[in-house]
């Protein structure tokens, strides 16, 4: 049988020592290694148990920052712009603040005037 998690060696473990308990007399020299394994379990058990456990806390943790981090998002997008409004959406005051002025050189295309005038935009059909 192949095991994939611990929990499935947990299990496989704890099957062996139930079922060869009984038949122990029959194996010589295997009650050291039915021992060890017995004690392997009792610290195997909780050690899972643990990992399992901040496992769950960790996915609360993640999810409570993300949510904090979109948050904090908006209500920094918000204090810029109010800020920008004030001082000037351009202002290079805005840097010191942490916040990012507004840049006009990386918008869209523009057509150049000359092409405008040549009527390269579609006509209207009447």
């Amino acid at each position: 049988m192949k095991t994939s998690s611990y929990s499935d060696k947990i299990d496989t473990y704890q099957t062996t020592v139930e079922n060869l308990e009984p038949d122990l007399a029959k194996y010589p020299g295997a009650a050291e290694f039915l021992t060890e394994l017995k004690a392997i379990l009792v610290d195997l058990r909780p050690a899972h148990n643990t990992v399992e456990s901040q496992r769950g806390n960790q996915r609360m943790a993640v999810k409570t920052r993300r949510e904090l981090a979109v948050r904090g998002g908006q209500v920094h997008r918000r204090l810029s712009k109010l800020v920008a409004a004030y001082t000037g959406f351009a202002n290079p005051l805005l840097v010191t603040y942490g916040m990012n002025p507004e840049n006009n050189g990386r918008r869209g295309k523009r057509l150049p005037a000359a092409k405008k005038q040549e009527g390269n935009l579609p006509a209207a059909t009447a």
